[in-house]
């Protein structure tokens, strides 16, 4: 007989609600966010589809869709990641991207990219992060936030890790920046410290000693915020 300790699932109808309509989300969030509409209809006057794309069909929508996933993923994770590091961090503060959504229609850059291991995280930014960004055709002027989810393994997963991080990226919150956004949370105050670019970390045992840096970016016509 399976214990009750095993039976997690108290109420399968509403796993199964709750399960179709994460998946319904993220199937909408594809094609909110897709680079190219697939025509019911190929170039050789075959139909694709019927009423709705499949799930694959769907993510195939981009240029890259594989990166796409994989920073959709990240900027996922680096909301539920148990392990973390500091509170002011991206890490459960989805907040943080939800309030930069721009009001008019904008560019929602993508990039996931992983480094070589043991690369310092100065080094793998500017060697290969920027011009991987650069490779995919965003212009880097045009960014009004960022949004960065950093995976590392057990070794290298530590304060001073975040600490290299968020200074190369100007994201971190100073001391005092950190008490004046925890008295505006307390307070319920909308006036808080202004970031530019956050950032996040994971622990994925998986890369070792490699770095792994997923972005999204909100492309406008303001000033450059990635160097």
């Amino acid at each position: 007989m399976i214990s009750d300790q095993k039976q997690n699932i108290k109420t399968p109808s509403e796993f199964k609600e709750t399960l179709q309509n994460v998946m319904r989300g993220i199937y909408e969030l594809f094609e909110l966010t897709k680079e190219h509409d697939l025509s019911p209809i190929g170039e050789n006057g075959a139909r694709r589809y019927c009423e709705r794309k499949t799930c694959f069909q769907v993510s195939a929508q981009y240029e890259r869709p594989s990166e796409f996933l994989q920073t959709l993923l990240d900027i996922i994770r680096v909301n539920f990641e148990p392990a973390i590091l500091g509170t002011f961090f991206l890490n459960s503060n989805m907040c943080f991207l939800y309030d930069d959504i721009p009001e008019p229609p904008f560019q929602l850059a993508y990039a996931s990219i992983t480094s070589k291991q043991d690369k310092k995280f100065e080094a793998f930014w500017t060697e290969d992060v920027i011009p991987h960004i650069k490779k995919c055709g965003y212009v880097i002027e045009d960014a009004s936030a960022v949004y960065a989810a950093v995976s590392t393994g057990e070794e290298r997963y530590d304060i001073d890790f975040a600490v290299e991080v968020s200074n190369m990226l100007s994201s971190g919150f100073s001391p005092d920046e950190a008490i004046c956004l925890l008295k505006a949370s307390i307070l319920g105050k909308e006036s808080q410290p202004i970031k530019e670019v956050h950032s996040g970390y994971c622990l994925d045992s998986a890369l070792g000693r490699a770095i792994r840096v997923s972005l999204w970016i909100f492309m406008e016509d303001h000033d450059c915020v990635l160097q």
